[in-house]
């Protein structure tokens, strides 16, 4: 019952933000705020499992539904702060408080047509609302408005695709049915394995990996970082973990033939190794972040090689730890470019010299995404990549674990290095004093003190909101260590 509400109360703070954005943008960040609270609120609440019969199906609740929950809303109310402290509009908040609906939802529901639609539904309006918000904002870029649309289209064609091999696979013609057209001999096992080609090309649209990133580069490239965690870490994490389970129950591990798994393995190993190196080579911060985000997906499609329940729970922890983990950067890069203007980085040297809470923040972030061997996140990633390719398996996971210390170790470095003018010239990082507060907390009466209040927050932007960013890291460090809670 706690699902329903949850996803209830997320979907109509989200549409009445949505619908509050260009009217009264102040009212809609309240709105945005007080709908992540409550659904944080709820979340927090939940009881690990329970269920409620709807018709025919029913609504089943799981610790990894209450961990996806705790985390998406937790951090959505967080980019919601940062999104008010950077003063944009307020397109960040109302999506993802959608797709968290759709999501929760989509997990719980036990059929899963159901679940690939409100997922489908909840992936467009990430896409979209950010995607408009930022070609209002820049019209002059009139690439905006087209690539929005293809990404609708990604979204709505990824889900058209799982969605028909749900149907071909449930049906009487498919393989578990009685009055297919196949017994269980080399045909079925051929239909089987080309529906798992299908369903793997759904999740690549879906979550854009190479060579299908096109439309997801160009997106994160017109909006602000804070709109990215919702449209791709969570939107796709929660497509995958749709059709991971939906792979296993109506096809099964027989539809892994060779040919499938040499295929699924490519289309992994090509995202997992150019999407690293374009994280390396990028002094485009929003960049790197975009293709690390398509180097975790293409980690993540490697469950799809195997469909084992060992795979299965291995990609769960590594989806939730991940996206938690690139929802933190998001924020840094946010932050980053909104307190010192610059996104490159021979533009940002000395950034952590200048604000030591972000480069504390940003540590965080590093260790998150490394992860140290035993924790979730590191395991998770070397039994994906292991499973997948077992012999040279974990030198090459050990390889892709040292990538993110390369790309972000790069950002890391220009942050100690000598304070550039640019960097100079932005708000300071350190907790200072307003004008007059010091008269207003020392000799001023209450009131005066508490008048002084506001002129203080404003005065301290910077470092409340590199505060917001270490809050996110340490999320990102909890994620890392324990993973999606359960199964």
């Amino acid at each position: 019952m706690s699902i329903a509400i949850l996803a209830a109360v997320a979907l109509a703070t989200g549409l009445g933000t949505v619908f509050l954005e260009d009217r009264h943008r102040s009212l809609a960040f309240a709105f945005g705020v007080a709908g992540g609270v409550a659904v944080l609120g709820i979340a927090l609440v939940m009881p690990p499992e329970e269920s409620l019969a709807i018709g025919g199906g029913g609504i089943v609740g799981t610790p990894l539904v209450r961990s996806l929950a705790v985390t998406w809303s937790a951090s959505l109310l967080m980019l919601a702060l940062l999104e008010l402290g950077i003063g944009a509009r307020p397109a960040v908040v109302g999506p993802s408080l959608i797709g968290l609906s759709a999501a929760s939802i989509a997990l719980a529901t036990s059929d899963p047509a159901s679940s690939m639609a409100f997922l489908a539904a909840g992936g467009v309006a990430g896409v979209v609302i950010p995607g408009l918000s930022g070609w209002i904002d820049g019209p002059s870029s009139a690439s905006r408005l087209p690539t929005t649309g293809r990404g609708a289209l990604a979204i709505l064609g990824s889900g058209l695709l799982a969605l028909a091999v749900i149907a071909w696979s449930a049906s009487a013609a498919g393989p578990l049915g009685s009055g297919g057209i196949f017994g269980q001999d080399e045909g079925s096992l051929l239909g089987t394995g080309l529906a798992l080609l299908v369903m793997v090309a759904a999740v690549a649209i879906r979550c854009g990996l190479i060579p299908l990133h096109v439309w997801a580069a160009r997106f994160m490239e017109g909006v602000s970082p804070l709109a990215v965690p919702a449209a791709f870490s969570w939107g796709a994490a929660a497509f995958i973990l749709i059709a991971l389970p939906s792979s296993q129950v109506l096809l099964g591990p027989t539809a892994v033939g060779d040919v499938e798994r040499l295929l699924i393995i490519g289309l992994s190993v090509v995202s997992l190794v150019l999407g690293g190196l374009a994280a390396m080579v990028h002094d485009d911060i929003e960049h790197v972040l975009g293709y690390s985000i398509l180097q975790d997906a293409g980690i993540a499609v490697l469950a799809f090689a195997s469909l084992t329940p060992d795979a299965a729970a291995a990609a769960r922890d590594w989806l939730v730890a991940s996206a938690t983990v690139k929802t933190a950067f998001a924020a840094w890069a946010a932050v980053v470019r909104s307190t010192y203007g610059g996104h490159r980085l021979a533009d940002l040297g000395g950034w952590a010299r200048h604000s030591p809470a972000l480069g504390i923040a940003f540590a965080g972030i590093i260790v998150a995404a490394v992860g140290l061997p035993g924790t979730a996140l590191f395991e998770a990633r070397s039994d994906l990549i292991s499973g997948a390719l077992p012999g040279i398996g974990p030198i090459i996971a050990l390889l892709v674990a040292l990538m993110p210390l390369v790309y972000l170790g790069r950002i890391a470095l220009a942050g100690i290095a000598p304070v550039t003018t640019a960097i100079a010239a932005g708000p300071s990082g350190r907790p200072r004093r307003s004008a007059g507060r010091a008269t207003g907390w020392s000799e001023g009466s209450r009131v005066q003190a508490i008048r002084l209040v506001p002129a203080d927050l404003r005065a301290n932007r910077a470092p409340l909101m590199a505060l917001g960013v270490v809050v996110l890291a340490a999320m990102a460090l909890a994620t890392s260590i324990g993973g999606a809670g359960g199964s």
